[in-house]
């Protein structure tokens, strides 16, 4: 690389001096791998964690495995609320860099984040790639076509995950089904166990799921006619407790049954009008993916 790129990485390693950013975020490297920096119009292919003190507050990857981003033009700033951190850290690191920057808090940001004891936060960053414009626009053309595939093949199932359903549902019913009982009264059948990563509260899991009510087998929602899986975060609340408790039973590569006691799905009220009050509901699901 060019002296002037070199001389941006100068100190990089663990337990080195920090550097700043052009706009004064101190910063350090912890692995400066051979290449030359990011600049203005790159695509760059990251992850990075978001940490009050030692402790991780947000993940990149729960929401996407790899961030893709176009580098804008870096200018300096007299309004720190303007700058970004993360942004002006990316143009000191090459590829398969990694590297922290830290970002004092003002009492606003504190308050804003739900954080009125931190001062400040260190943004963990792993640079992955550095592309141009034509292979970052081969990326998603080869992104698209994959998710395309993987859409079609999911509604191409749909008849048989129908049929399956129905079976499962009148075995249920009828106590032909050896079925496990958790202590909270969820109900579940593991079909096929899994072999991969072990769902825990905190990772990213992504499933494909047929919903129907256990009264009468009426379909309310699934993932496969729509040919796009769900993904959503263990444990946070952001789905009925049945699934919580359930997902969380299961490997990657796992398909099961659960049979959801009202309690623990919608409630009393229901989610009207699909899904009426006091309802129990059955979910088949296949944990495609744990991250």
């Amino acid at each position: 690389r060019s002296s002037d790129l070199y001389s941006c990485k100068q100190g990089a390693g663990s337990g080195s001096s920090k550097n700043t950013t052009l706009n004064g975020f101190k910063y350090q490297l912890l692995n400066d791998a051979p290449g030359e920096t990011a600049k203005e119009g790159d695509y760059v292919y990251f992850r990075y964690n978001v940490k009050n003190n030692d402790s991780i507050i947000f993940s990149s990857t729960s929401q996407v495995p790899l961030i893709k981003f176009k580098l804008p033009k870096l200018d300096t700033t007299t309004d720190m609320k303007k700058a970004i951190p993360i942004s002006e850290l990316l143009y000191k690191m090459s590829k398969s860099d990694s590297a922290v920057v830290y970002q004092k808090l003002d009492e606003a940001t504190k308050a804003s984040i739900g954080l009125k004891d931190a001062t400040e936060l260190t943004f963990e960053v792993y640079l992955d790639n550095i592309k141009d414009e034509a292979a970052y626009k081969a990326d998603m053309e080869a992104d698209q076509k994959a998710a395309q595939e993987r859409a079609d093949a999911a509604k191409a199932k749909m008849p048989e995950i129908e049929s399956f359903v129905k079976t499962s549902l009148a075995n249920y019913k009828s106590k032909k089904a050896k079925i496990n009982t958790t202590a909270s009264g969820l109900k579940y059948v593991i079909h096929e166990e899994g072999t991969g990563a072990k769902a825990e509260a905190g990772k990213t899991v992504s499933v494909n799921y047929f919903g129907a009510l256990i009264s009468d087998g009426t379909r309310f929602d699934d993932s496969f006619s729509r040919g796009d899986e769900f993904s959503f975060p263990l444990g946070a609340g952001q789905v009925i407790p049945g699934w919580d408790e359930g997902i969380a039973l299961l490997k990657e590569g796992s398909k099961a049954s659960f049979f959801i006691p009202y309690t623990l799905a919608y409630g009393e009220a229901g989610s009207p009008p699909v899904i009426p009050a006091k309802a129990d509901l059955m979910f088949y699901v296949e944990l495609n993916k744990v991250k």
